[in-house]
């Protein structure tokens, strides 16, 4: 009976310590977690080794240290009896995962162990050893979804003997270990940074790439390399050769470090892992946002300064030939180049007409819009660079005009010769008024941009008399026609155009899907300014035009009744279309002055910013407007990214935003102190209200703004 007893008393506290120590995990959704122990008993003295066991369900992850583009790593907060201490996650080595929209992250599927060591005290005298762990992962698959789990663990204390192999964890460990990398093998890498890549050099003291069959760098620190770019990797033996782009914030903060885990698979197909750590060997890193900052500070000089009129006339001049490359110009450079293509078997005489035709017809453009701005302005009214897209109607009758383009292009329908006119009225027989008028519809739609060295000398135009500021415009419109007119001047150049050919066909319907894009853009423009409702109407009109060119060209094709039917058809269509320029719809409503709820920003207001200003807190200002493509890629490159929301943050910077879309008196105000003529206008105030505000270049990238904001 007493031996009965003492058997069932063993076998009672063998269950308590297998409880203890075997503690269910927390089920969780999509990810189960467990806090275990390698060993059945932890020795004082001793590292008792633990583990996250983290368990996925099918087609879901969590993260490694670097997550990659987007993600979280797991983070373990210990509670911990005196003198017991933690060591850091040894992480194990991780996966790559390609996700939607070019996204790369790095982190672990299924069943997955990450190793801390626990390191007891000799002095260590409780029964048992108890922790506690607060777990919080980001669990992912399409979706993301923060967790996280209060996590405990006893594991009894026995000084007496030795710490056991825990059997039911044994192998997890083990293959936990099996993949870290070798510590046996050493690899002196060095880097270097040159024409946008990241070159790293390896070598090892044993032939380890020698058979590999694939060789694998994983980075373990963000925004070091570009993911999504091929990585060109040569090795040889016991060296390695490594290029990849990097990421943009090494523009303007090259890394003292470049470290992580070289994976590679020998020709059995087992992998291996080796961890690398290069050091600088000479970078050369090229600062954009440096290079950026010195273009556009050349803009502040102008203003700062009593520059000759030569030397304003130069950079408008240069703000002119850098306005083709913005991307609201874009569509309108395919008609150029097609027009060029068409006339490739004509004389030089010709070609030279017509590049002076499409010069005239772009500064004369410049030239009315100057005069007409400047007098409205004269005349009281509070107005700026790219006022006409800020009525509804006139967007609306460049969505038409761009999709009538469009038809013609593609071949629905053909008005008259030559392509470059913009309709069949405006056409002569030798085409010169086509180029004429591509000039004009050239201007207009380059209008609303703002190209670097152009900002500030507009500015400079409007506070001088008619005659200057003229010449200034009239130096940004011959900017404009400038690389056209040499491509039409120089001989050498116009013999590398094509000739005339069947080709010109399918050319000119490809370079069609240019000006489609562009109805796109204006038609989210007038929603913006108006309502959807306003862009049902005019898509629906924009099918009636196009119900108007099928008929068109059918008519050619039927004579009598029927002819003279399709076009009353076709006058009624385009009465039809017109009329929809005079809708109550298309009027400009008025701009909301609530805070965004979604996004960063408040809206704008003089109060708001005197208010902010008095209490003492730094102010961000952002004029832009929606059919402003400089200030929307600014937005999306530099305004939105997360170093700037995070710096915002960290220095308490208010943000305001001024939407300009839609004519606002207290906004062109603005920009009327702060002289300019257009958006986007960027000014960063210091907390110190007596201070002025520093006005940022208009082409911003995230070190411009960072270091703005290290100023103030």
């Amino acid at each position: 009976m007493p031996k009965l007893c003492s058997a069932l008393c063993s076998l009672m506290l063998s269950c308590t310590v297998l409880h203890a120590v075997f503690a269910q995990p927390v089920d969780g959704e999509h990810v189960d977690a467990q806090l275990i122990a390698e060993t059945t008993t932890a020795v004082p003295g001793e590292i008792l080794w633990t583990a996250l066991r983290l368990d996925h369900i099918q087609n879901w992850h969590t993260y490694w240290i670097n997550p990659g583009d987007a993600g979280k790593p797991t983070e373990i907060t210990w509670q911990l009896p005196a003198g017991v201490t933690a060591g850091a996650i040894v992480w194990p080595t991780p996966e790559r995962f390609e996700l939607p929209a070019e996204l790369v992250d790095f982190g672990y599927t299924g069943e997955v162990f990450l190793l801390v060591p626990l390191s007891v005290p000799a002095d260590f005298s409780a029964a048992s050893l108890t922790v506690s762990a607060d777990v919080v992962w980001l669990e992912c698959e399409e979706i993301c979804i923060p967790s996280g789990a209060k996590l405990n663990l006893t594991v009894p204390v026995d000084a007496q003997s030795l710490a056991v192999l825990d059997s039911s964890w044994q192998y997890g460990f083990a293959q936990t270990r099996a993949f870290q990398p070798r510590a046996d093998i050493t690899l002196d890498a060095s880097f270097s940074i040159a024409a946008g890549a990241i070159e790293v050099l390896v070598q090892a003291t044993e032939n380890i790439f020698e058979g590999a069959s694939a060789v694998t760098f994983i980075p373990d620190e963000h925004r070091i390399f570009d993911y999504n770019a091929e990585q060109q990797i040569t090795s040889q033996l016991s060296s390695l050769q490594l290029k990849q782009n990097f990421h943009r914030r090494v523009e303007r903060e090259p890394p003292q470090r470049v470290g992580g885990l070289l994976l590679v698979t020998d020709a059995g197909g087992k992998k291996l892992a080796y961890q690398v750590a290069a050091q600088p060997s000479g970078v050369n890193a090229v600062q954009l946002g440096g290079v950026l900052a010195a273009t556009a500070g050349a803009d502040s000089e102008i203003k700062n300064s009593a520059m000759p009129i030569a030397t304003v006339f130069l950079f408008a001049l240069l703000g002119g030939v850098i306005l083709n490359l913005m991307p609201c110009v874009f569509p309108i450079l395919s008609l150029k180049v097609l027009s060029l293509a068409v006339r490739g078997d004509t004389s030089l005489r010709e070609q030279r007409l017509h590049g002076l035709a499409y010069a005239a017809g772009v500064i004369l453009a410049f030239l009315s819009l100057a005069v007409v701005l400047l007098t409205l302005q004269a005349s009281g009214a509070a107005i700026g660079w790219g006022f006409h897209l800020q009525k509804p109607w006139f967007v609306g009758a460049l969505v038409f005009l761009f999709f009538v383009m469009g038809l013609s292009m593609s071949g629905v329908v053909e008005f008259g010769t030559s392509i470059m006119g913009v309709g069949g009225q405006l056409q002569e027989k030798d085409g010169y008024s086509g180029s004429f008028f591509t000039g004009v519809l050239a201007s207009v739609v380059a209008s609303p941009c703002t190209a670097p060295f152009m900002g500030a000398a507009l500015g400079f135009a409007f506070t001088q008399s008619m005659p200057v500021a003229l010449t200034v415009f009239f130096a940004l419109g011959f900017g404009m026609a400038l690389p056209f007119l040499v491509l039409s001047f120089v001989p050498a150049l116009a013999r590398l155009m094509p000739r005339p050919g069947a080709w010109m066909l399918t050319f000119k319907q490809i370079l069609a899907f240019p000006l489609y894009a562009t109805v796109v853009w204006l038609l989210w423009v007038l929603g913006q300014q108006t309502s959807i409702d306003a862009m049902a109407l005019v898509i629906a009109a924009c099918v009636l035009l196009a119900f108007a060119a099928w008929l068109y060209q059918y008519r050619h094709s039927h004579a009598g009744f029927w002819r003279h039917a399709s076009m009353l058809l076709i006058l009624l269509c385009l009465a039809a279309s017109f009329s929809v320029l005079r809708s109550p719809l298309l009027v400009a409503r008025t701009v909301s002055t609530e805070v965004g709820s979604s996004e960063n920003y408040e809206v704008y207001s003089a109060a708001r910013l005197a208010t902010l200003r008095a209490e003492g807190k730094p102010v961000f200002v952002n004029m832009t407007a929606a059919w402003c493509i400089t200030c929307l890629v600014n937005e999306r490159i530099a305004l939105s990214t997360d170093e700037v929301t995070v710096a915002m943050a960290e220095k308490g910077i208010i943000y305001l935003k001024g939407d300009w879309t839609n004519n606002d008196p207290e906004i062109t105000a603005v920009l009327k102190q702060y002289e300019t003529s257009g958006v986007p206008l960027y000014l960063m105030f210091p907390a110190d209200a007596l201070k002025p505000a520093e006005k940022l270049p208009q082409i911003l990238t995230e070190g411009i703004l960072i270091d703005a904001m290290s100023r103030i």
